[in-house]
């Protein structure tokens, strides 16, 4: 029994959802070769606590963007009973330049998101491609990615930014969805074909925009994550510090955030 809630719902209960979704995607990644590792918060989950943070709402995972896209078509072509994999090419209207894989058969709908009425609203984990980048070019690769993806956001009916800003996106936001992805896409994806020595999560840009080598998610091992076992990189120590400091310290109680505040319907 956790003391941390969503909704009516123990955070236990939500963890064990959250690790279903985890696990099968782990399988697939396994069975096609593809790496897939934890990231974020969820590898300080995994070397601090063996599982997840106590308080934590969700996992992050990441694929290096080859695999990612290999990902993205396998689950176009072979639909599963047990997940659904939301983005831009399985949703119109899906306005992150990332994906969540979602368990079937729940809900959990996440305030942003609850005016899009058509998107599969199921418990999540989020999955991130990280692309490549030259480092001298990262600035200008992030905000041209995540000038699209703030357009795709305006048109969707979503964008929660400025209305001064709001006003430049809706210029563009008369464009099809499709095209509006095809910029985003090509913001994240520009250095795809060059054998770059640096790395960066250009889908979602936060805690400091800077070069990641590629052999963090491309060196992975594995590590225990509650009863399972999962993938992290080899160098968690240096990108953990890197982009939190003393990972292994715990926050103080007052820093704990309420949990899943942003979950404004659960259904488990």
């Amino acid at each position: 029994m956790s003391k941390y809630k969503v909704g009516e719902y123990d955070m236990e209960v939500v963890h064990d959802r959250m690790l279903q979704i985890a696990t099968e995607v782990d399988r697939i990644c396994r069975e096609q070769g593809l790496k897939c590792s934890l990231y974020g918060g969820s590898i300080i989950g995994a070397v601090r606590h063996n599982g997840f943070i106590p308080w934590d709402h969700d996992i992050d995972m990441c694929m290096p963007r080859k695999d990612y896209d290999r990902f993205v078509k396998y689950m176009m072509k072979h639909p599963n009973e047990k997940i659904f994999f939301s983005n831009y090419n399985s949703e119109k209207r899906y306005p992150n330049s990332w994906g969540k894989v979602r368990l079937n058969g729940t809900v959990f709908l996440e305030r942003e998101l609850a005016p899009i009425k058509e998107l599969h609203q199921g418990v999540f984990i989020d999955l991130h491609p990280i692309d490549n980048i030259i480092p001298c070019f990262l600035n200008i690769q992030v905000r041209f990615a995540m000038f699209w993806s703030c357009v795709g956001k305006v048109k969707s009916g979503i964008y929660a930014g400025s209305e001064k800003k709001r006003k430049v996106y809706r210029f563009f936001s008369w464009m099809p969805y499709g095209i509006i992805n095809t910029f985003r896409g090509f913001g994240m994806k520009m250095f795809k074909h060059f054998p770059t020595k640096y790395v960066y999560k250009v889908s979602h840009p936060n805690n400091g925009i800077y070069p990641i080598p590629r052999a963090t998610f491309e060196d992975l091992m594995e590590h225990k994550f509650e009863d399972k076992s999962f993938f992290i990189p080899k160098n968690y120590d240096e990108f953990l510090t890197k982009r939190y400091g003393n990972y292994m310290e715990f926050p103080p109680e007052s820093e704990v955030y309420e949990c899943c505040s942003t979950i404004i319907e659960c259904n488990l």
